[in-house]
């Protein structure tokens, strides 16, 4: 058989080995030595290279070439990207769930001042309430309830919008 023959059949035979769902995982037929090698240089971070992975892992440069020629067979640099990729998902639905966290505490602190602004409003003798004053506690409470109810429901935040509020006779003077 010709080089070219043998090199098609091994070309073949490693695309079928190949796992590419989660194909940071051990592939089939990767020796124990060639898949250690690999979670060392997968490890590495953003910058990796086979040199700096050998060097940290405190391994002889002479390492190199048996790496090299795994790094090839086993596709290193795919998969080494493709956990990459894994990990900087598992990040962004962590800070999306902390996100969504926080804003759900944001509209629990929200209705919880409402509520106190509420029932401060009702035990006041509207001649000691300055208009401003309660208008700076309406807004302030109902600015952050919008905004949590806008990021919960997915809505488009297009800042704080001034609130009008008109009041009835009852509030005359105040």
């Amino acid at each position: 058989m010709s080089d070219e023959i043998i090199k098609a059949d091994i070309e073949e035979d490693r695309k079928k080995d190949f796992i590419e769902h989660e194909s940071w995982l051990r592939q089939k037929r990767e020796s124990n030595a060639a898949y250690n090698a690999f979670c060392i240089y997968r490890d590495y971070g953003g910058d990796r290279s086979i040199v700096k992975a050998i060097e940290k892992a405190g391994f002889p440069k002479s390492r190199s070439g048996i790496w090299c020629a795994w790094s090839n067979k086993y596709q290193w640099v795919r998969r080494a990207g493709a956990y990459d990729n894994f990990l900087d998902s598992v990040r962004l639905k962590e800070r999306e769930e902390a996100y969504r966290q926080r804003e759900k505490k944001h509209l629990e602190l929200s209705v919880k001042m409402l509520s106190l602004v509420e029932k401060r409003l009702s035990g006041f003798d509207p001649e000691e309430l300055s208009q401003a004053k309660i208008l700076d506690w309406l807004k302030g409470c109902v600015d952050l309830e919008r905004l949590a109810y806008s990021r919960e429901s997915g809505a488009k935040d297009e800042g704080t919008k001034q609130l009008e509020i008109a009041f009835f006779e009852d509030f005359d003077g105040v």
